[in-house]
C-alpha cells in the first residue's frame, strides 16, 4: 500500500477511535451536575470506594468532600443515603435554636454558637423511623441530649414544631427553677456547652402516643451534643454576652455567642414535647418526661 495511503487510513483509525473514547466519557460539567445533592451538601455522608482511574494515593480532598485526583479529574466516592432532613428545614432549625440562644433572659455570659451534626442528624433518623413516642436508643442516650415534638395535623414549617420548647422559658427561671410542668426543652435549647444539634423528621402511620394509635403524625428527633440538663445547674453562667466563652474560641463573638468550634465532649440528656397542634388530644396525660 502507497505510504500516502496507509498514513491516510493509520490517521482516520486514531480519529475514530478518539471520537469513540470521547462520547463514552462525560465532560466534567456534565458529571458534576449529575451528583447526587448529598455530595456536595453540608455535612452529607460520603462512604465508600472512590471512583477513578487514579490511585488513591494520588487523592487530595476538594470542597464538599468531593476528592480531586493530582490531574484534575474529579473522583465521587459511594453516597450511602440521603441527608435525614432537608436542607430548608435544617437551616430552619439551626437559626432558630441559635436566636434562641443568642436573646436568653438574663444575658449568657459563656453561650457557645450551636453548628450541624450531621452524625447527629444520622442517629436522629434512626430512631426517628421507627416510630416511637419515647427516648432512645438507650446506647445513644448515653452520650446525646434529645429533644422530641409529635404533630397529628398540619404545620406551615418545621418551626410549628418547636416553638412550644421555646415557650417552656416562660415557666423557667434562672438558674435551675421551673414552674410548669417540665422546662427541659427549653434548658438544653439554651444549654451553653451544648453546641451541636442534628434533627430528622419522619412520618410515622398507626403510631401509639400516650394511649391511643395515631394514624398519621410527623415525629421530629433532634439530637444534641454535649448534654444538658444536669440537675442542679444553671444552663449557662449569667453575664455580658461572650465574657467567659472557654479559651478554644479565641475570643471570637458572634450574635451573642462564642463563635468557634469546641471539642469538649459529647454527654447525654433527655426531654419531650408534644407540638400545641396535638396536645389537646392528650391533656389529660399530666407526666411528662
Amino acid at each position: 500500500m502507497p505510504a500516502p495511503l496507509t498514513r491516510l487510513l493509520f490517521a482516520a483509525i486514531w480519529w475514530a477511535t478518539a471520537c469513540m473514547r470521547a462520547s463514552a466519557l462525560p465532560t466534567n460539567n456534565t458529571f458534576l451536575l449529575s451528583l447526587p445533592e448529598a455530595v456536595f451538601g453540608l455535612g452529607a455522608e460520603r462512604e465508600g470506594t472512590l471512583q477513578a482511574g487514579q490511585g488513591v494515593e494520588n487523592v487530595t480532598r476538594g470542597y464538599g468532600g468531593v476528592a480531586v485526583a493530582e490531574g484534575g479529574d474529579v473522583i465521587v466516592p459511594h453516597v450511602r443515603r440521603r441527608r435525614a432532613i432537608s436542607s430548608r428545614d435544617m437551616a430552619a432549625l439551626l437559626d432558630y435554636h441559635n436566636r434562641v440562644r443568642s436573646q436568653v433572659s438574663p444575658p449568657a455570659a459563656n453561650m457557645e454558637i450551636m453548628v450541624w451534626d450531621e452524625r447527629l442528624a444520622r442517629s436522629a433518623e434512626s430512631w426517628a423511623s421507627r416510630c416511637i413516642w419515647d427516648h432512645g436508643p438507650s446506647h445513644v442516650m448515653k452520650h446525646t441530649g434529645q429533644n422530641l415534638s409529635i404533630n397529628s395535623g398540619r404545620y406551615r414549617s418545621v418551626i410549628d414544631l418547636v416553638r412550644s420548647w421555646h415557650d417552656e422559658r416562660h415557666a423557667f427561671s434562672y438558674p435551675t427553677g421551673c414552674s410548669g410542668a417540665v422546662c427541659s426543652h427549653y434548658t438544653q435549647m439554651v444549654w451553653a456547652s451544648t453546641n451541636r444539634m442534628g434533627c430528622a423528621i419522619h412520618k410515622c402511620y398507626n403510631m401509639y402516643v400516650f394511649g391511643s394509635t395515631w394514624k398519621q403524625a410527623d415525629f421530629l428527633v433532634c439530637n444534641y451534643s454535649i448534654k444538658g440538663n444536669w440537675v442542679g445547674e444553671a444552663p449557662y453562667k449569667r453575664g455580658k454576652p461572650c465574657s467567659a466563652c472557654p479559651s478554644s474560641y479565641g475570643g471570637s463573638c458572634s450574635r451573642n455567642q462564642c463563635s468557634g468550634r469546641s471539642s469538649r465532649r459529647a454527654q447525654s440528656s433527655r426531654s419531650t414535647t408534644l407540638s400545641r397542634s396535638s396536645y389537646s388530644r392528650v391533656k389529660q396525660f399530666k407526666r411528662w418526661y
